[in-house]
């Protein structure tokens, strides 16, 4: 069988028609059944009992052939390609790209590439603007700027009339009035957590007060260390957990040695001479003073 002079086949669906998946609007649409949707959007677009609106709906799309102003957008385009290599925004852009096209939001009504290359051609004038504004302003002249000739300052400029915050309160001495966090400052204060019934300005200084004279008390603990000396025995007794005479106390969460082997007494009576010293025969034991 010969091919049409078109180039297709008579056993497809023959030109203008909708390829499956087109969600625009056909007119008559809902009304048409029994056929594919390629044969009904055929029929549809060229009956002539259907007003059609005046346009073409379907653009011819054969490749190289645009108009004058898209072939200016695509040179402007090709332009930023050579400058900037390989990039995303180009002078074609595939469908289904999802990354931002600047500019894109102002441009609709148009297939994918169409609005790309017209959002991105806009955004492209805009930077070459914008490059050469800044050039004109570098070639100006030094002389045309007064405050050129003026000598910077070494040390910045500060008022002696506007209150300063320089120093941290942490670091002010506990006499100064300023020692202190205005009222609506959200950080952790120490100590002061305890201290209610003032003002928020007095509550931060008697925290950061008692702050600071622990922190001073600790340094001076460490710059002058205190002598060890051994204690004597009668301290000694007091330090002791398991005693002779008496047992534990209620709920002691303390080791106790050969406890599990012990039942059917009391807490403080098990716990009674709980270390269970074998003393040698003949000796005496000597009481303890206990905890």
């Amino acid at each position: 069988m010969p091919a049409p002079k078109n180039g297709k086949s008579i056993l497809m669906t023959p030109d203008p028609y909708h390829i499956p998946g087109y969600r625009g609007f056909c007119p008559q649409f809902k009304f048409q059944f029994g056929k594919t949707f390629g044969c009904t959007t055929s029929k549809l677009l060229t009956s002539d009992n259907i007003a059609p609106s005046g346009r073409a709906i379907l653009s011819d799309i054969n490749p190289g052939v645009f108009g004058k102003e898209e072939d200016a957008k695509r040179g402007l385009l090709q332009e930023r390609n050579a400058r900037w290599g390989d990039q995303k925004l180009g002078k074609i852009m595939v469908p289904g790209y999802t990354g931002y096209i600047p500019k894109g939001e102002h441009y609709y009504g148009s297939r994918y590439a169409k609005t790309c290359l017209n959002a991105i051609a806009d955004f492209e004038k805009d930077q070459i603007a914008y490059r050469n504004k800044v050039a004109q302003i570098k070639k100006k002249d030094i002389d045309v700027d007064p405050m050129k000739h003026l000598r910077p300052m070494k040390v910045p400029y500060v008022s002696p009339n506007e209150k300063q915050h320089s120093t941290s309160p942490y670091y002010m001495k506990n006499n100064d009035p300023g020692k202190c966090f205005v009222s609506g400052y959200t950080g952790f204060v120490p100590k002061a957590r305890n201290l209610i019934g003032m003002g928020y300005p007095i509550i931060t200084h008697e925290a950061l007060n008692s702050f600071t004279g622990d922190l001073e008390k600790t340094r001076t603990r460490m710059d002058h260390p205190v002598k060890l000396t051994r204690l004597s025995p009668v301290r000694k007794e007091f330090r002791r957990i398991y005693t002779l005479d008496t047992g534990l106390v209620p709920h002691y969460t303390g080791h106790i040695p050969g406890q599990k082997f012990r039942y059917g007494t009391t807490f403080g009576h098990s716990t009674r001479n709980a270390k269970r010293i074998s003393l040698p025969a003949g000796s005496e034991i000597i009481p303890q003073l206990s905890t």
